[in-house]
């Protein structure tokens, strides 16, 4: 009976076995019903389609991988098999495969495999399979299929060392690795059940021997911190009869300590979609801890999830290469970071040299590096990259001697298809292989004419940088010799545009230092041509760059001007309507004349028009009439008065009826069709001239349902910059308004309400103190008011943060954070001040604005030391020539600017000349001499 999980699994399964055969036998007889059956079927025509339509794509790129998948995926639901199997061979061949690919994969081939040849194709499968990724699930699957073949000891062996593979490749991963430790103890311990333990001293010996190494896997299971670590004790207590080994227990807990540092890392881990974050984190400490094979393990585990990460399996590749040097180790790891992140040309230079430090062929080398090419870099200087590694490994393998030899001219072969191939691909454009190739030539290969002919080839495509000469030179210098040095220098000096001096520095140096008084005197004349040439040349454009500059700075001048001048008068217009306003108010109500009343002393002389002004209906202070008031008389009206006509005065010329006052919400159903029109429109400006008005439509629509865009243009059909947007409620207007600012393309657009008749902008915030807002300068043009709010939302809820612009988009370097309390502006003051976001470092204050020009007294009305008289107005106003009216009776001439009094001397010391708060003209009475020494005696 068995004794076992994996022994009563084994009797199971050929117990099934023996079912499977009796099946086919009785399958064998209805195969040829069957087989007509299955002619007849035939397959979907849509499924064929799309298999058609895969292989299409697959043939156009083969690096399609989504293609390859769904081809697999099609093929799987038809009887044709091998056209399935040269599928996944073919997408094998250009990407790596998940672990439920290969399992699909091997699961149909076990299906039908029933040669040995057959078998030994799926046992290839499991041994590519488990190099793609760290798989646990199929190592486990690989070590089921090898339990097949131990009825031999060539089975039972090659089932050993299959695991002990698992076991090295996946032992050590703490949450899935003890099934591994599992699978390979319950093999072992079916061996051992299989054998008898007594008998003769030969079978007792082959009992022990298994026995031992049943609790040798429990041994070394114990030492590696892995979950579920407390029920393997247990059975390693029962499987030894509570006779364990104290080093055992030992290092049992000190493997549960690693396992305690681990948690929290491993806890990190659990999920679906794991954050490389996480990862690192878990990589860093291992490194820390500094254990090879952990290490190892992390890593796997960390590119399993995340194989298109380049950096990932760069740093993986970095610790191989400096810490372990094992060929055996890195070069697998290196073979399938290609596969995974082929675009990564810095780990394709790795590989090449990687091949080179442990001594592989040739031709390896060779291969590795045609891949790279074909590759498909996106970047150009992938392949100058790729192309300097390779030619780098064949000049340090190149045997160098006088006579040519076949290295020798199969690197120059090198030069010669680099050169061509980074022509094609643009790949480098300051002939950085064509420079080595020169440097080469002079050196190694000793032939300074071709040399020149390469770098003749570099000078005719960068004639203007003195760099490039500069290298020539160097090049000369050291190989050349003095007649084309100095030809290398004449001819520099001619062409170079962009830093002669550099090359007047080193010319005048060299013929210093070698040269003769003629060559020395000749190269000074040849130098101050050349500054001359170039004093001349930075004069003219330092001259056109400052008219330039002057022609914008009396652009910004002449528009400053024009609107101050415009400010101006409108200040002065302002300020005469307010006098004129004032002047008709004190005239009386509704600018009706008023005649002043008679003195009370002629009374006995009073008419109808004497009565005193009675105080308005209303006031509350009532005066008595004086003694002896008669009280109203009935008085005729003068002829021609209508008493049904309202007495008004013509308004004076040029006077403007008020605007009428905005109209509340409540009060909007009560307006006119056309007032109602003009508070659901608001006004656009500050648009971009290339806007349409379905632009406009597309992004006003989502403040509520736009009626109406109606876009100002010029008669040439192209936008004014302008717009009027007609909403179909006045709540959505007024939402819409609340959107200010907001960006249109590149470009803020200004939202207000419809008002034509106001020309002025309004200023529409807070001219004061704001605690709970913050004034931000000194921005980054780069900063958007996303990364301001990332900023300044740790420290407290905000109402609003606000990028100040410039008409066309740009950031001004300034903006606005408002906060909904005053601590959390606060806090970011303190916080944010001399922060350093992005480039520059930012200045932080609470928002509190200079008081605005518009706010300063008219200029006009301010007199001021030394300033020209202001021009005397008549009572209503510049016009002097206009009529008054108010009678001339009750007029009051304006009071003429007071003059500055002469000064009036006052004798010291006399009294009765000053009062004590009166001193004259308002100084301190001068001291006499007397006065001075008693102050300095004091």
């Amino acid at each position: 009976m068995a004794s076992t999980y994996l022994e009563k699994e084994m009797d199971a399964e050929m117990k099934e076995l023996e079912d499977d055969d009796d099946m086919e036998e009785s399958d064998d007889e209805n195969d040829s019903g069957s087989d007509e059956d299955l002619e007849g079927e035939e397959e979907d025509p849509e499924l064929l389609k799309n298999i058609a339509l895969y292989e299409e794509d697959i043939s156009s790129n083969p690096y399609n991988y989504s293609a390859h998948y769904e081809l697999v995926t099609a093929l799987r639901k038809t009887e044709d098999f091998e056209k399935l199997r040269e599928a996944r061979k073919r997408f094998h061949k250009f990407y790596p495969l998940t672990s439920d690919l290969w399992l699909d994969w091997i699961s149909d081939e076990q299906k039908i495999a029933t040669s040995e040849e057959e078998k030994k194709m799926v046992d290839d499968l499991f041994e590519k399979g488990v190099k793609d990724y760290l798989s646990v699930d199929l190592w486990l699957e690989y070590c089921q299929h090898s339990i097949g073949g131990i009825g031999t000891k060539e089975g039972i062996v090659r089932a050993r060392e299959i695991h002990e593979k698992a076991i090295i490749a996946c032992g050590l991963h703490i949450s899935k690795g003890a099934l591994i430790w599992e699978a390979y103890r319950e093999f072992e311990s079916a061996l051992l059940s299989m054998m008898t333990p007594t008998g003769s001293e030969e079978l007792e010996k082959i009992y022990a021997d298994q026995k031992k190494k049943v609790e040798n896997l429990y041994k070394r299971q114990l030492r590696q911190p892995l979950l579920g670590m407390e029920d393997t004790f247990n059975e390693y207590k029962e499987f030894t009869k509570d006779a364990t080994d104290g080093n055992v227990v030992s290092d049992y807990h000190k493997a549960k300590e690693k396992l305690k540092a681990r948690q929290k890392f491993e806890k990190k881990l659990i999920g679906e979609e794991i954050p490389i974050e996480n990862y690192q984190e878990y990589i860093d400490f291992e490194m820390k801890e500094k254990d090879p094979t952990r290490i190892q393990i992390i890593f796997e585990r960390s590119i399993t999830d995340h194989c298109l990460v380049s950096t990932l399996w760069s740093q993986y590749l970095t610790y191989l290469d400096s810490n372990l040097k094992i060929s055996t180790v890195s070069l697998p790891v290196f073979e399938r970071s290609i596969r995974n992140v082929p675009w990564s040309v810095e780990i394709w230079c790795d590989y090449l040299r990687s091949l080179e430090r442990y001594e592989q062929p040739h031709s390896e080398v060779l291969s590795l590096f045609e891949q790279g090419l074909a590759a498909g870099f996106a970047q150009p200087a992938a392949y100058l990259e790729l192309w300097l590694c390779f030619i780098d490994y064949l000049r340090r393998r190149t045997v160098w001697n006088k006579d040519i030899t076949e290295s020798m001219s199969a690197l120059r072969t090198v030069f010669e298809r680099a050169n061509l191939h980074l022509a094609k691909c643009g790949g480098d454009p300051d002939f950085e292989v064509s420079k080595y190739c020169a440097n080469l030539e002079a050196d190694q290969f000793g032939v300074m004419e071709n040399a020149r002919k390469i770098w003749a080839e570099i000078t005719a495509a960068h004639p203007f940088t003195a760099s490039v000469w500069l290298e020539y030179i160097q090049l000369e210098k050291t190989f050349g010799d003095k007649k084309h040095l100095r030809k290398a220098y004449q001819r520099g000096l001619e062409k170079t545009h962009d830093d002669p001096e550099i090359l007047v520095r080193s010319f005048t140096q060299f013929e210093r230092e070698e040269g003769s008084l003629e060559a020395f005197e000749h190269c000074r004349k040849l130098c101050r041509i050349k500054m001359e040439k170039v004093g001349a040349s930075k004069s003219k454009g330092d001259a056109k760059k400052s008219e330039e500059e002057q022609s914008r700075h009396d652009k910004i001048e002449k528009k400053k001007e024009k609107d101050k001048d415009y400010r101006r008068d409108k200040r002065q217009q302002i300020a005469a309507e307010k006098r004129g306003d004032v002047q008709n108010t004190q005239n009386g109500k509704d600018n009706v004349f008023l005649k002043p009343s008679v003195p009370v002393s002629q009374q006995d002389n009073r008419s109808w028009y004497d009565t005193p002004e009675l105080p308005e209906k209303g006031s509350k202070k009532v005066v008595a009439p004086p003694p002896g008031f008669p009280g109203k008389k009935s008085v005729a009206p003068p002829p021609g008065f209508n008493e049904n006509m309202k007495r008004t005065i013509a308004p004076p010329p040029g006077f403007k009826e008020p605007l009428p006052k905005k109209q509340k919400s409540d009060d909007f159903d009560n307006l006119s069709e056309h007032q109602q029109r003009k508070l659901r429109t608001v006004f656009l400006s500050n648009l971009d001239f290339s806007v349409t008005d379905t632009e406009v439509n597309d992004i006003m629509r989502s403040s509520g349902v736009v009626l109406e865009v109606r876009l100002v243009k010029k008669p040439n059909g192209q936008s004014k910059g302008f717009a009027f947007v007609e909403f179909e409620k006045h709540s959505e207007a007024l939402e819409a308004m609340k959107r200010d600012n907001e960006l249109l393309g590149l470009r803020p657009m200004y939202i207000s309400e419809c008002d034509p008749e106001k020309k002025a902008p309004v200023f529409k915030f807070d001219k004061g103190l704001e605690k709970n807002k913050l004034f931000i300068k000194g921005l980054d043009p780069e900063v958007t008011k996303q990364d301001l709010t990332e900023v300044f939302e740790k420290f407290g809820k905000l109402i609003d943060v606000r990028l100040v612009t410039y008409r066309n988009g740009h950031s001004k370097g300034l903006a606005f954070v408002d906060y909904e309390e005053e601590v959390g502006a606060a806090t970011a003051l303190i916080k944010t001040d001399n922060m350093k976001i992005k480039s520059k470092e930012i200045q932080v204050a609470l928002s509190n604005p200079p008081k605005r020009k518009d706010d300063a007294p008219n200029q006009s009305d301010v007199r001021s030391l030394g300033g020209t008289e202001a021009t005397e107005f008549g009572p209503r106003g510049k016009g002097r020539s206009q009529v008054a009216f108010t009678p001339r009776s009750i007029s009051v001439p304006a009071k003429p600017p007071s003059k500055l009094e002469p000064m009036k001397f006052v004798k010291p010391g006399v009294p009765g000349l000053q009062s004590e708060g009166n001193e004259g003209n308002g100084t301190k009475p001068s001291k006499s001499n007397e006065d001075f020494r008693k102050m300095l005696l004091k």
